[in-house]
């Protein structure tokens, strides 16, 4: 019957497909992973990725792939070359992370032009053969892959007989001459050119089902060599630094003019260059025991490699686009298997009731058709499942779980990492951070694990399809890693923070010191969560001190066995990881984030202030209204006559500035007024518009309360704020800072830096530019110097206010000797107390953190005192210990070195001293050489 339709035109997949396809990889790391998903999804504990030295070969040696997984048989290597087709796509395990069909082939065709895959599975061996280099030299446009199948036990051709196709147990049909042709090619174009050499690779997949998979003919860079340096370190797979298109699939403007590649080379994270340390990370839950070039990968599971890591519960109903048409796609795909199931059942009905026949050709076809009946509706079974459970979870809210916590290993290297059914797709995406050179939110690492139903992957695995989705997505992630940074608190005293694990603020990508101190640091504050080799359950190791950090053949063969928790020691004992701590979004004004960047600033030259912007920033607002130091800086302090004047003329600056840019353009005059007993502040503001005056003067008074709290009151006198008719002379907080006289070097100032108002002294002006530098008296060394704008509203003068440069202004009072806010002191006495936290201490140093005023002020510090003494006694009587015990360490070394060297020949008093002992033996050293 099929013979009638052989003379019709017939859909081709053109063999430059085969390259076509391929590039959709634009990072090579990408493209070996999707071999390395294949391994995970067969259910392999164990692949060894190694490569062969072949001079013969393109590159010098091809590349090879060896799992212990379930292997396939004849029908399933078939389906291989089958481009789209999946079995996986409609499998009832849902971690599959293949659902394409196309990995296999766009992966390996990415590294090389041929690939022979040979795979084991009831004693059955069947390999697959693809060879671009055939092609070319065959000059054949169709794809031509060779697949002969042997019994591993007799290696010969499986040959399977009339019952066997009759009952359905094997559709492999042997034909001799098609098998020879296909040796012949396999023979010919591959690395394995005898027979014995074909099954020494099936002898190599030890165990009783895997697969072996073998890239040679490897692709070149554009200086002639494999993309792949195996050369560099034997122990790994890197991407060549030279060959910067592999690297990253985004451009990046580092690249110098003359071509140099190596600061670009260590500007960027390790996994875009080593393939280990990609394997490392690849999984959300490493269950796969990964060798490449002969060393174990030691596996990460990454929130358990950061300090301070918390989880919060994302909730959104937005992503349906990915259930939307996965429902379509169902639908449309039962609908087909109805029609095909009614053609097949229609067919069978029909053999089954015309005349019986004994004919060979006729049972066969009826068996065909019954087993083909079952698949399908088998088949459709699983979609109609799979339908209603996409229907219901459709309509149902998406939790996602962020994880974020602070890269103190290596701050530079912070960013999401976004997986995709436990696989990674995105890696060091920046959210959160407004740019790479000040320390809000730097050194965060954020974390999720996306199901199917919410986002779908793009074919090479390296993106998302709904770019859309995925944007919302991240820019939730960022507000959520700004309220992580919060949370952890230390945005207070953030150099501090990062100066204890041995980093510099002026040196944000650069790596952390390595000196011992901060080193110890670093491992006390993340213990080691390591793999064991045998169970691959995950351990905590308790740290000590004294311990000399395990080497890497330790960690490659590290078991249960191995670890010193006596309750955790052996691989029957279930798997305990610390659980991690839950945070919760919570509303914040956009004052207080703003405030929280600029606190949080490394070191650098504020920007100026345009002289004609006419708006000052929330940050400025709320750095004015948090204390009396910088009220002086924008507004003038003068006192009302009562309380009741109080409520209905107080005005934040931050209110007044709103309400004018409300009303229209007038100069404000101040006109001096005499106070009476008052010993409060306030500023009116009179208006010649009666209707705009009495509708802003209401709004001013539901805002008085949020405003007044933070604003400490002087006995001064009182200014009014008196709005005229004159559009086009406007007066705004620049033109009140503008009154201030600018410093001179020396002046003492008061100054808003790191999020605490500061005194300091002023070390150089510049009048050209209207900037001064500033160095503070906390931070007395060059690194911490900040420079100022003559107009910014975050330094004022200590002591003697400076005189006025409005006329209309017979005087103004300023405070002298301002007190330090209660704040900053409460900020330094809890830094003070973590400093000195004696060990066992009830509290920890987050709780101390957040402790309120009122909490602070009711600490013991007596007894806070008294243990501190006993822990410092205790360090100390240890030290006289050790200095003792090393001392007669040291003497009896002494005697037992002076009684060797009397024996041969020196002459050293057993009774000297180490110094005495030390000049004997250097004149002897000296005679020594005189005499040679």
């Amino acid at each position: 019957m099929k013979d009638q339709y052989d003379c019709l035109n017939k859909a081709q997949l053109s063999f430059e497909y085969l390259h076509t396809n391929s590039t959709t990889h634009t990072f090579l790391f990408g493209a070996l992973a999707e071999l390395v998903d294949n391994s995970k999804d067969a259910g392999a504990k164990n692949l060894d990725i190694y490569t062969c030295n072949n001079p013969y070969l393109r590159g010098g040696f091809y590349l090879a792939f060896l799992d212990d997984g379930c292997g396939m048989n004849y029908d399933d290597v078939f389906n291989v070359i089958v481009f789209g087709k999946s079995a996986k796509r409609h499998s009832l395990v849902s971690n599959q992370i293949g659902q394409y069909g196309n990995g296999l082939k766009s992966g390996a065709m990415r590294i090389s032009k041929d690939f022979i895959l040979f795979t084991k599975k009831d004693n059955i061996g069947t390999c697959l053969f693809i060879s671009r280099t055939f092609h070319d030299e065959q000059h054949i446009s169709q794809i031509i892959c060779p697949m002969p199948c042997f019994d591993l036990t007799t290696q010969q051709p499986v040959q399977n007989t009339d019952d066997d196709q009759i009952n359905g147990t094997l559709t492999y049909t042997y034909d001799r001459s098609k098998h020879e042709l296909e040796m012949q090619l396999i023979m010919k174009y591959s690395p394995f050119q005898t027979m014995n050499d074909l099954f020494k690779q099936f002898d190599l997949i030890k165990s009783s089902s895997g697969t072996l998979i073998v890239l040679y003919n490897l692709k070149l860079s554009n200086i002639g060599e494999p993309e792949l340096d195996i050369k560099t370190d034997p122990y790994d797979i890197l991407i060549d630094s030279r060959n910067r298109r592999n690297l990253l699939t985004d451009d990046d403007d580092s690249e110098n003019s003359r071509g140099d590649y190596t600061p670009f080379c260590f500007s960027i994270p390790l996994e875009y260059r080593s393939f280990r340390a990609y394997v490392s990370i690849l999984y959300y839950e490493p269950r796969m025991r990964i060798t490449i070039q002969g060393r174990r990968v030691i596996t990460k599971k990454i929130s358990y490699t950061l300090y301070k890591p918390r989880k919060y519960q994302f909730k959104s109903t937005r992503f349906k686009t990915r259930s939307e048409q996965e429902i379509k796609k169902c639908e449309k795909e039962l609908l087909s298997l109805e029609e095909r199931i009614r053609e097949v059942d229609s067919q069978v009905h029909h053999l089954q009731h015309i005349s019986v026949t004994t004919a060979t050709d006729e049972r066969m076809q009826l068996r065909k058709l019954q087993i083909n009946a079952t698949d399908l509706k088998d088949l459709a079974n699983r979609l109609c499942n799979g339908l209603v459970k996409k229907r219901m979870e459709m309509n149902t809210t998406k939790t996602l779980a962020f994880i974020f916590g602070l890269n103190i290993q290596n701050r530079s290297s912070d960013g999401v990492f976004v997986y995709h059914c436990g696989r990674l797709i995105k890696m060091y995406e920046k959210v959160g951070q407004a740019n790479k050179k000040i320390l809000y939110c730097r050194g965060v690492v954020g974390i999720v694990d996306i199901p199917s139903i919410v986002l779908e992957t793009t074919h090479n695995k390296q993106s998302f399809v709904d770019e859309k989705e995925y944007h919302f997505l991240l820019k939730n992630m960022g507000e959520y890693m700004r309220q992580y940074w919060t949370d952890t608190g230390i945005e207070h005293y953030v150099q501090e923070f990062w100066e204890t694990y041995g980093y510099r603020d002026d040196q944000l990508d650069r790596p952390p010191s390595n000196d011992p101190e901060p080193v110890k640091r670093r491992q006390v504050a993340i213990p080691m969560l390591i793999q064991c080799d045998q169970c691959l359950k995950w351990r905590r190791l308790p740290y000590h001190g004294n311990v000399e950090p395990l080497t890497q053949s330790q960690l490659e063969s590290w078991r249960c066995s191995d670890n010193s928790d006596i309750l955790n020691n052996t691989c029957i004992d279930n798997e305990k990881l610390d659980l991690i701590p839950e945070g919760e979004l919570k509303p914040k004004s956009q004052g207080t984030h703003n405030e929280n960047r600029t606190g949080s600033r490394a070191v650098s030259p504020p920007a100026r202030s345009s002289i004609n912007n006419k708006r000052i920033s929330n940050a400025e607002i709320s750095s004015t209204t948090a204390n009396i130091n910088s009220k002086i800086a924008t507004r003038l302090t003068v006192a009302p006559t009562s309380t009741t004047q109080l409520e209905n003329r107080t005005l934040s600056s931050s209110r007044l500035l709103s309400a004018k840019a409300k009303t229209k353009k007038k100069r404000k005059r101040l006109i001096k007024t005499q106070s009476s007993k008052s010993k409060s502040t306030a500023i009116g503001v009179m208006s010649d518009d009666e209707d705009e005056s009495e509708s802003f003067t209401s709004a001013m008074q539901q805002t008085h309360h949020q405003t007044s709290t933070s604003v400490r009151l002087a006995p001064t006198n009182e200014v009014y704020l008196i709005d005229d008719d004159d559009d086009d002379n406007t007066e705004n907080i620049d033109d009140i800072n503008n009154r201030r006289p600018p410093p001179t070097i020396g002046a003492r100032l008061l100054a808003m830096y790191q999020g605490v108002r500061r005194s300091g002294i002023v070390l150089s002006v510049n009048d050209k530019c209207g900037t001064f530098k500033m160095r503070f008296d906390e931070f007395p060394t060059a690194e911490f110097d900040y420079s100022f704008s003559y107009k910014s509203s975050k330094w004022s003068y200590i002591g003697t206010a400076p005189p006025p440069i409005d006329p209309t202004i017979t005087s103004v009072e300023t405070i002298p000797n301002e007190e330090e806010p209660l704040c900053s002191i409460a900020q330094k006495f809890k830094s003070l107390i973590k400093f000195m936290l004696p060990p066992n201490w009830e509290l920890t140093r987050e709780q101390i953190s957040s402790m309120s005023n009122d909490d602070l002020s009711q600490l013991d510090m007596t007894v806070f005192m008294h243990s501190y003494r006993e822990k410092m006694t205790k360090i100390v009587e240890q030290h006289k210990a050790d200095e003792v015990r090393w001392r007669a360490s040291a003497q009896h070394i002494q005697e037992e070195a002076t009684k060797l060297l009397n024996l041969s020949g020196m002459s050293i008093p057993t009774d000297c001293s180490i110094k005495d002992f030390e000049e004997h033996i250097q004149r002897n050293m000296k005679q020594s050489g005189n005499i040679s």
